[in-house]
């Protein structure tokens, strides 16, 4: 425990570089693929070429989310112990339902395959996303009771442009707005995902930074 909570933010980078570079590293292997159109997740679907590369990359994404919890909340646990250990859990959470469970669990190709471990994958990846999205407002609270005036004004902006990009990439899936064709899901994803993980970036980096002074 003690290595995790002294490398976790390293691990914690790692991570969050090899989610973002996954969809373009993959997509050089799917003919065809268009990055603004298509889901990340179409490469895990039954049929694809990448299918097995997908769900190893995301089970060892996952496991580096998950392995990363302790520095966060050894990084906090001095401002408050409970607020610390819940952003510990919510990336936690994260890692097991956006990744590792996404990684193990097939999504439907077509609407004909869809079943209970397609409907998993779905929904493990939703908790995901909401999950760092609580980890985000707890961390806008932490840094409010750390007076770190630049973290609470700019984590709150994250936060907004994620949750946007979250409604806009999630509208096909909302009853009361999937009326509404929305364009370019697979862009509103990746900037979904980008804002998700950056408020965890920047304490990462900027706690590495801190100690190499």
């Amino acid at each position: 425990m003690d290595s995790l909570k002294r490398y976790g933010f390293y691990l914690l980078i790692l991570a969050v570089i090899s989610e973002l570079a996954l969809p373009f590293i993959l997509g050089r292997f799917l003919p065809g693929y268009n990055q603004i159109e298509m889901l990340i997740s179409n490469f895990g679907e039954t049929g694809m070429p990448t299918k097995w590369a997908f769900k190893i990359w995301e089970v060892i994404n996952g496991t580096l989310f998950v392995l990363s919890a302790p520095a966060f909340y050894e990084r906090f646990r001095g401002t408050s112990a409970p607020l610390a250990l819940w952003t510990g859990i919510l990336i936690a959470l994260f890692g097991i339902g956006d990744c590792i469970i996404t990684g193990l669990v097939d999504r439907a190709a077509t609407t004909e395959e869809v079943g209970f471990t397609s409907l998993l994958h779905n929904y493990a990846s939703g908790a995901g996303f909401v999950a760092l999205l609580i980890g985000t407002f707890l961390l806008i609270r932490l840094y409010y009771m750390e007076h770190n005036s630049f973290m609470v004004i700019a984590l709150p902006i994250i936060f907004v442009l994620s949750s946007i990009f979250m409604f806009l990439f999630a509208m096909p899936k909302i009853p009361i707005a999937s009326d509404f064709q929305v364009a370019h899901r697979g862009l509103w994803q990746r900037l979904n995902l980008l804002f998700l993980y950056l408020p965890f970036l920047m304490v990462a980096v900027g706690n590495l930074n801190s100690a190499k002074k």
